[in-house]
């Protein structure tokens, strides 16, 4: 309990530190004209923002009924439903980037922190799987009855905090840079962790940036019985009746009830390129591709017997978007996403500036000639994706013994 907190505290010091250590360095100074130079402050690189982004729930059902269930040799009509359902999820973050020591026009390369804290934060994919039917092995042995489902839904993890360094040194003629950042996230109540180490490379209006990440933390039940007071299985008494006052769980002459369950933090990496417009330096516009390794169904356990047809070896896809600065203050974040395990699902950030953008639509430089791309962007936010989680559960109902009949 003592090491928990401690490591709790040790986040949340780390964060707080990225948003102070912009007010002990010293300012952020550029030149945008000759002669004139403009000074940045920690809260020009401050954000506090909500996100609304689409999420999906599925439901699936596959069973099997006989024509006469008291005869092996009986017709078997196989039955499969699926239906979705699309939500909204809400999203509400802080975000800064602060310098470690004083940033200038004369300055060639930059050490900065950043940190995040996300309210309702990170995607969370929960699969409930059920199986009710014979014990046979997981060819379906039982021919006269089975009936197993599953529901997958996107849920979020809560407060999840963010904290990294990174570096970047711009080219001879500032017209590039290259950067190097390490992460560390923290999903608060569930506990679970993971480590990120990114690459940037920017070169005149295009950047290519790239991120790896490795899940710290897994939790994992295995198979296990348990006693709920059931004494039949839904639709049981079309092929077997339990054995009249049967007390146990695990009975070899009555039904059998196992439990499964497993949560961990998956590995994957994302590749994001952006284009930002000569005379509309307000907007920019990015894809970026992603992809996340699950546990396979060879990982699955031998004594349970649910099959998971709509598993995954791994979660890929694609978001394409566009960032809007409207106003020096205001900014809106805008795509949509799709992945092989999802429809198209859009999503929308509003952000606040607590200082000010020196790009908008509104009220600031539409273009820029002195100061350069490069140079420009040696302070935006690194970009990097979202802690996903993959938590399944399942249990099982089964009539002992099958061949009866």
């Amino acid at each position: 309990m003592k090491d928990k907190l401690i490591l709790k505290a040790l986040v949340c010091s780390a964060f707080m530190c990225s948003l102070s250590v912009g007010t002990m360095a010293a300012e952020v100074s550029t030149d945008v004209k000759a002669g004139d130079t403009e000074q940045s402050s920690w809260m020009d690189r401050t954000d506090i923002g909500i996100g609304l982004q689409g999420s999906q729930k599925d439901d699936y059902r596959d069973y099997k009924t006989a024509v006469n269930p008291r005869h092996l040799s009986t017709p078997v009509v196989f039955h499969s439903e699926h239906s979705a359902k699309q939500k909204i999820k809400a999203q509400y973050f802080i975000e800064t980037i602060q310098p470690v020591k004083r940033y200038d026009d004369k300055s060639k390369s930059v050490l900065f922190v950043q940190g995040r804290l996300d309210g309702n934060g990170g995607d969370k994919i929960n699969t409930r799987a059920y199986w009710y039917g014979g014990d046979g092995v997981r060819a379906l042995e039982q021919p006269s009855y089975y009936d197993k489902g599953e529901t997958i839904e996107h849920d979020s993890l809560g407060v999840v905090a963010s904290v990294g360094v990174g570096y970047r040194r711009l080219s001879e003629h500032e017209h590039a840079y290259v950067g190097g950042n390490v992460f560390y996230d923290y999903a608060v109540k569930d506990k679970l962790s993971r480590v990120g180490a990114g690459m940037e490379y920017v070169s005149g209006l295009n950047t290519i940036s790239a991120n790896v990440y490795h899940g710290l933390s897994e939790k994992k039940t295995e198979p296990y019985p348990f006693w709920n007071g059931l004494t039949m299985i839904p639709g049981a008494d079309l092929f077997h009746n339990t054995m009249p006052g049967d007390p146990l769980a695990d009975s070899p002459n009555g039904m059998l009830r196992y439990r499964y369950a497993y949560e961990h933090v998956l590995d994957g990496f994302d590749i994001r390129y952006t284009r930002d417009y000569k005379n509309a330096r307000w907007v920019s516009t990015y894809i970026d591709t992603y992809q996340w390794k699950t546990k396979s169904p060879s990982e699955h356990p031998e004594n349970m017997f649910y099959i998971n047809q709509h598993k995954w070896n791994s979660i890929h896809g694609v978001k394409v978007g566009a960032k809007l600065n409207v106003t020096p203050h205001l900014s809106v974040d805008l795509g949509f996403n799709k992945s092989n395990i999802t429809s198209v699902e859009p999503y929308v950030s509003v952000m606040y500036t607590l200082g000010k953008s020196r790009y908008a639509y509104f009220g600031g430089k539409h273009s820029e000639d002195t100061i350069t791309t490069a140079r420009s962007k040696m302070l935006n936010k690194v970009k990097r994706s979202d802690m996903v989680v993959e938590s399944y559960w399942e249990q099982n109902y089964r009539e002992y013994p099958w061949d009866h009949i």
